[in-house]
Protein backbone atom coordinates (compact mmCIF):
# COMPACT_ATOMS: atom_id res chain seq x y z
CA UNK A 1 0.00 0.00 0.00
CA UNK A 2 2.70 2.51 1.03
CA UNK A 3 4.85 1.70 -1.99
CA UNK A 4 1.82 2.35 -4.18
CA UNK A 5 1.41 5.76 -2.58
CA UNK A 6 5.08 6.58 -3.14
CA UNK A 7 4.68 5.63 -6.79
CA UNK A 8 1.41 7.51 -7.18
CA UNK A 9 2.90 10.75 -5.88
CA UNK A 10 6.32 10.17 -7.46
CA UNK A 11 8.02 10.30 -4.09
CA UNK A 12 11.56 8.91 -3.96
CA UNK A 13 12.68 9.67 -0.43
CA UNK A 14 16.26 9.34 0.74
CA UNK A 15 16.81 13.11 0.94
CA UNK A 16 16.20 15.44 3.88
CA UNK A 17 16.23 12.41 6.21
CA UNK A 18 13.16 11.02 4.43
CA UNK A 19 12.73 7.34 5.20
CA UNK A 20 9.08 6.36 5.20
CA UNK A 21 7.89 3.73 7.65
CA UNK A 22 6.03 1.04 5.69
CA UNK A 23 5.58 -1.57 8.42
CA UNK A 24 1.89 -1.41 9.33
CA UNK A 25 2.42 -3.29 12.59
CA UNK A 26 5.06 -0.77 13.72
CA UNK A 27 2.80 2.14 12.77
CA UNK A 28 -0.02 0.62 14.81
CA UNK A 29 2.27 0.12 17.82
CA UNK A 30 3.25 3.78 17.70
CA UNK A 31 -0.43 4.75 17.73
CA UNK A 32 -1.14 2.38 20.62
CA UNK A 33 1.76 3.87 22.61
CA UNK A 34 0.40 7.38 22.08
CA UNK A 35 -2.80 6.49 24.00
CA UNK A 36 -4.83 8.81 21.80
CA UNK A 37 -8.07 10.26 23.14
CA UNK A 38 -10.82 12.23 21.34
CA UNK A 39 -9.86 15.44 23.17
CA UNK A 40 -6.13 15.25 22.27
CA UNK A 41 -4.38 17.84 20.15
CA UNK A 42 -1.37 16.12 18.60
CA UNK A 43 1.78 17.66 17.15
CA UNK A 44 3.45 15.58 14.43
CA UNK A 45 6.93 16.65 13.37
CA UNK A 46 7.78 15.55 9.84
CA UNK A 47 4.53 14.25 8.41
CA UNK A 48 6.14 12.69 5.35
CA UNK A 49 3.48 11.05 3.19
CA UNK A 50 1.03 10.78 6.07
CA UNK A 51 1.37 7.17 7.18
CA UNK A 52 1.13 8.17 10.84
CA UNK A 53 -1.10 11.15 10.15
CA UNK A 54 -3.92 9.10 8.68
CA UNK A 55 -3.92 6.92 11.79
CA UNK A 56 -3.86 9.88 14.19
CA UNK A 57 -6.43 12.20 12.63
CA UNK A 58 -9.57 10.07 13.11
CA UNK A 59 -8.78 9.54 16.80
CA UNK A 60 -8.16 13.09 18.03
CA UNK A 61 -9.62 16.58 18.21
CA UNK A 62 -6.85 18.13 16.11
CA UNK A 63 -3.61 17.16 14.39
CA UNK A 64 -0.93 19.77 13.73
CA UNK A 65 1.72 18.64 11.23
CA UNK A 66 5.03 20.45 10.72
CA UNK A 67 6.64 19.43 7.43
CA UNK A 68 9.65 21.05 5.77
CA UNK A 69 9.46 19.56 2.26
CA UNK A 70 6.98 21.34 -0.07
CA UNK A 71 6.44 18.10 -2.01
CA UNK A 72 5.45 16.27 1.17
CA UNK A 73 3.09 19.13 2.08
CA UNK A 74 1.31 18.64 -1.25
CA UNK A 75 1.08 14.89 -0.63
CA UNK A 76 -0.29 15.42 2.87
CA UNK A 77 -2.92 17.90 1.69
CA UNK A 78 -4.02 15.48 -0.99
CA UNK A 79 -4.06 12.30 1.09
CA UNK A 80 -5.59 13.88 4.17
CA UNK A 81 -8.12 16.17 2.48
CA UNK A 82 -10.98 14.14 3.96
CA UNK A 83 -10.07 15.30 7.47
CA UNK A 84 -11.15 18.74 8.68
CA UNK A 85 -9.17 18.63 11.95
CA UNK A 86 -5.68 18.88 10.42
CA UNK A 87 -3.43 21.95 10.31
CA UNK A 88 -0.32 21.64 8.13
CA UNK A 89 2.55 24.04 8.73
CA UNK A 90 5.28 24.12 6.11
CA UNK A 91 8.62 24.94 7.69
CA UNK A 92 11.56 23.81 9.79
CA UNK A 93 10.47 22.88 13.31
CA UNK A 94 13.66 24.47 14.66
CA UNK A 95 12.47 27.85 13.34
CA UNK A 96 8.94 27.57 14.71
CA UNK A 97 7.89 28.94 18.11
CA UNK A 98 6.18 25.90 19.63
CA UNK A 99 4.78 28.02 22.46
CA UNK A 100 2.35 29.49 19.94
CA UNK A 101 0.93 26.04 19.16
CA UNK A 102 -1.60 24.37 21.42
CA UNK A 103 -0.93 20.62 21.74
CA UNK A 104 -0.80 18.04 24.48
CA UNK A 105 0.88 15.10 22.71
CA UNK A 106 3.72 14.68 20.25
CA UNK A 107 3.94 11.79 17.78
CA UNK A 108 6.69 11.80 15.19
CA UNK A 109 9.21 9.95 13.08
CA UNK A 110 11.91 12.55 13.68
CA UNK A 111 14.56 13.48 11.10
CA UNK A 112 17.76 11.92 12.43
CA UNK A 113 19.90 14.98 11.70
CA UNK A 114 18.00 17.18 14.17
CA UNK A 115 17.09 14.54 16.77
CA UNK A 116 19.11 16.12 19.57
CA UNK A 117 18.18 19.73 18.88
CA UNK A 118 14.47 19.12 18.43
CA UNK A 119 14.29 16.91 21.53
CA UNK A 120 15.90 19.59 23.69
CA UNK A 121 13.54 22.13 22.13
CA UNK A 122 10.26 20.40 22.89
CA UNK A 123 11.42 19.48 26.39
CA UNK A 124 11.04 23.20 27.14
CA UNK A 125 7.29 22.95 26.50
CA UNK A 126 4.47 21.27 28.37
CA UNK A 127 2.99 18.07 26.96
CA UNK A 128 1.30 14.99 28.36
CA UNK A 129 3.08 12.30 26.34
CA UNK A 130 5.42 11.94 23.37
CA UNK A 131 6.05 8.92 21.14
CA UNK A 132 9.06 9.46 18.92
CA UNK A 133 11.10 7.51 16.40
CA UNK A 134 14.87 7.89 16.59
CA UNK A 135 17.97 6.21 15.26
CA UNK A 136 18.43 3.17 17.51
CA UNK A 137 21.80 4.23 18.90
CA UNK A 138 20.41 7.68 19.67
CA UNK A 139 17.38 6.16 21.42
CA UNK A 140 19.73 4.17 23.64
CA UNK A 141 21.33 7.44 24.76
CA UNK A 142 17.99 8.83 25.88
CA UNK A 143 17.30 5.90 28.18
CA UNK A 144 20.87 5.14 29.29
CA UNK A 145 21.76 4.81 32.96
CA UNK A 146 24.85 6.46 34.43
CA UNK A 147 28.07 4.49 34.12
CA UNK A 148 27.59 3.35 30.53
CA UNK A 149 29.03 4.61 27.26
CA UNK A 150 25.62 5.74 25.99
CA UNK A 151 24.99 7.95 29.02
CA UNK A 152 25.51 11.66 28.44
CA UNK A 153 24.13 15.16 28.42
CA UNK A 154 20.95 14.21 26.56
CA UNK A 155 20.30 11.32 28.96
CA UNK A 156 20.41 13.74 31.89
CA UNK A 157 18.18 16.35 30.25
CA UNK A 158 15.54 13.86 29.13
CA UNK A 159 15.48 11.93 32.40
CA UNK A 160 15.28 15.14 34.43
CA UNK A 161 12.03 16.03 32.63
CA UNK A 162 10.47 12.66 31.81
CA UNK A 163 10.21 8.92 32.26
CA UNK A 164 11.80 7.64 29.06
CA UNK A 165 11.30 4.09 27.82
CA UNK A 166 12.31 2.30 24.64
CA UNK A 167 9.16 0.49 23.51
CA UNK A 168 9.99 -0.81 20.05
CA UNK A 169 13.04 -1.51 17.92
CA UNK A 170 12.35 -1.03 14.22
CA UNK A 171 14.70 -2.68 11.70
CA UNK A 172 15.88 -0.63 8.74
CA UNK A 173 13.99 -2.92 6.36
CA UNK A 174 10.76 -1.44 7.74
CA UNK A 175 11.39 1.79 5.82
CA UNK A 176 11.29 2.87 2.20
CA UNK A 177 13.95 3.70 1.24
CA UNK A 178 15.81 1.77 3.93
CA UNK A 179 18.20 3.85 6.08
CA UNK A 180 21.65 2.52 6.96
CA UNK A 181 20.73 1.91 10.61
CA UNK A 182 17.92 0.49 12.70
CA UNK A 183 15.49 2.76 14.51
CA UNK A 184 13.62 2.68 17.81
CA UNK A 185 10.47 4.19 19.26
CA UNK A 186 10.75 6.06 22.56
CA UNK A 187 7.87 6.98 24.83
CA UNK A 188 8.38 10.07 27.01
CA UNK A 189 6.02 10.81 29.90
CA UNK A 190 6.66 14.11 31.70
CA UNK A 191 6.85 13.98 35.49
CA UNK A 192 8.01 16.20 38.34
CA UNK A 193 11.72 15.85 39.00
CA UNK A 194 12.58 13.65 41.97
CA UNK A 195 15.38 16.02 42.94
CA UNK A 196 15.60 19.79 43.39
CA UNK A 197 17.29 22.12 40.91
CA UNK A 198 18.00 25.66 42.09
CA UNK A 199 18.23 27.09 38.59
CA UNK A 200 17.29 24.98 35.55
CA UNK A 201 19.28 27.01 33.03
CA UNK A 202 22.40 26.76 35.17
CA UNK A 203 21.80 23.01 35.71
CA UNK A 204 21.74 22.50 31.94
CA UNK A 205 24.91 24.60 31.58
CA UNK A 206 26.71 22.50 34.18
CA UNK A 207 25.54 19.29 32.51
CA UNK A 208 26.80 20.51 29.14
CA UNK A 209 30.14 21.45 30.67
CA UNK A 210 30.53 18.11 32.47
CA UNK A 211 30.08 16.10 29.28
CA UNK A 212 32.12 18.41 27.04
CA UNK A 213 35.22 16.24 27.66
CA UNK A 214 33.72 13.15 29.18
CA UNK A 215 36.96 11.15 29.48
CA UNK A 216 38.62 13.75 31.69
CA UNK A 217 38.12 14.03 35.43
CA UNK A 218 35.37 16.44 36.37
CA UNK A 219 37.59 19.13 37.86
CA UNK A 220 39.81 19.32 34.79
CA UNK A 221 36.79 19.29 32.50
CA UNK A 222 35.12 22.17 34.31
CA UNK A 223 38.26 24.30 34.42
CA UNK A 224 38.56 23.99 30.64
CA UNK A 225 34.86 24.66 29.97
CA UNK A 226 32.76 27.79 29.27
CA UNK A 227 31.45 27.50 32.84
CA UNK A 228 34.38 29.71 33.85
CA UNK A 229 32.50 32.63 32.31
CA UNK A 230 29.65 31.94 34.77
CA UNK A 231 32.01 31.60 37.76
CA UNK A 232 35.26 33.52 37.06
CA UNK A 233 36.92 32.23 40.26
CA UNK A 234 35.86 28.65 39.49
CA UNK A 235 39.20 27.10 40.47
CA UNK A 236 39.10 28.73 43.91
CA UNK A 237 35.46 27.70 44.34
CA UNK A 238 36.26 24.06 43.54
CA UNK A 239 39.31 24.08 45.82
CA UNK A 240 37.28 25.54 48.70
CA UNK A 241 34.50 22.99 48.23
CA UNK A 242 36.87 20.04 47.99
CA UNK A 243 36.73 18.94 51.65
CA UNK A 244 32.97 19.46 52.01
CA UNK A 245 31.08 16.19 52.69
CA UNK A 246 28.29 15.34 50.27
CA UNK A 247 24.74 15.03 51.59
CA UNK A 248 24.04 11.28 51.57
CA UNK A 249 20.29 11.91 51.30
CA UNK A 250 20.70 13.79 48.02
CA UNK A 251 23.27 11.75 46.10
CA UNK A 252 23.42 8.28 44.58
CA UNK A 253 24.97 5.21 46.19
CA UNK A 254 28.17 5.84 44.26
CA UNK A 255 28.73 9.06 46.22
CA UNK A 256 27.71 7.94 49.69
CA UNK A 257 30.11 9.11 52.43
CA UNK A 258 32.26 11.01 49.93
CA UNK A 259 33.38 14.61 49.61
CA UNK A 260 33.15 17.15 46.82
CA UNK A 261 36.82 16.41 46.17
CA UNK A 262 35.97 12.75 45.57
CA UNK A 263 33.27 13.83 43.10
CA UNK A 264 35.72 16.13 41.29
CA UNK A 265 38.10 13.21 40.75
CA UNK A 266 35.39 11.17 38.98
CA UNK A 267 34.20 11.34 35.37
CA UNK A 268 30.85 12.79 34.33
CA UNK A 269 29.44 9.44 33.20
CA UNK A 270 29.74 8.16 36.78
CA UNK A 271 27.26 10.76 38.10
CA UNK A 272 23.52 10.17 38.10
CA UNK A 273 21.18 13.01 37.03
CA UNK A 274 20.43 13.60 40.74
CA UNK A 275 24.18 13.82 41.48
CA UNK A 276 24.61 16.40 38.73
CA UNK A 277 21.65 18.39 40.07
CA UNK A 278 23.16 18.33 43.57
CA UNK A 279 26.56 19.47 42.30
CA UNK A 280 24.91 22.14 40.14
CA UNK A 281 23.13 23.51 43.22
CA UNK A 282 26.43 23.68 45.12
CA UNK A 283 28.01 25.70 42.33
CA UNK A 284 24.96 27.89 41.86
CA UNK A 285 25.12 28.82 45.53
CA UNK A 286 28.62 30.13 44.94
CA UNK A 287 27.69 31.82 41.68
CA UNK A 288 24.77 33.72 43.19
CA UNK A 289 26.77 35.27 46.03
Amino acid sequence: MVRQILKEYNVKGGKMDQHFLIDAAALDEIIDAARLEPADIVLEIGGGIGNLSERIAPRVSKLIIIELDPQMVRVLKSRLSVYENIEIIQGNVMDIDLSKLQFNKIVANLPYSISSDVTLKFLQHKFDLAVLMYQYEFAQRLTADSGGKDYGRLSVHVQYKTDASLILKVPKESFEPAPKVDSAVIQLIPRPASYAVEDEKFFFAVTKALFSQRRKKIKNTLLGSPLKSEIPDLKDVLDNLSDQPLDNSLVSNALQNKTVGDLLSMRAEELSPADIAYFSNLLYGKKSK
